[in-house]
């Protein structure tokens, strides 16, 4: 769990850098991770994390998918996956794939409580 957690932590970071607001969701052991927002865009995030130097979109369920695409309704969002493979993220749209952003991860820049 803490390494999925820091993972969400770079993903957010990384997103800010590129001018999103984020906020994580509460529960986000459920669909959706983070919820970023910039301009009229709203993103509604599940990260998906390994340490293998791999990782590919079938990381999602047909479960987890349909899940992600009910909680993001509510939120005016679009549903989508961040796959992170070590220190690289590529986010991609759900259901459809397609490639939205990619890009190397930092390391952590701000303490978190409960996160060492």
């Amino acid at each position: 769990y803490a390494y999925g957690r820091r993972k969400e932590l770079q993903v957010a970071e990384f997103l800010e850098r590129r001018g999103f607001d984020l906020g994580r969701a509460r529960a986000s052991r459920g669909p959706v991770d983070l919820v970023a927002e910039r301009s009229k865009t709203r993103l509604a995030i599940q990260v998906k994390s390994t340490r293998s130097d791999v990782t590919s979109y079938t990381r999602l369920s047909p479960n987890e998918e349909m899940r992600l695409i009910r909680s993001a309704g509510p939120r005016k969002a679009k549903p989508v996956l961040a796959l992170v493979s070590q220190n690289y993220v590529w986010l991609v749209s759900v259901p459809n794939q397609d490639p939205m952003i990619e890009g190397e991860l930092k390391p952590l820049r701000y303490e978190y409580p409960g996160h060492s």
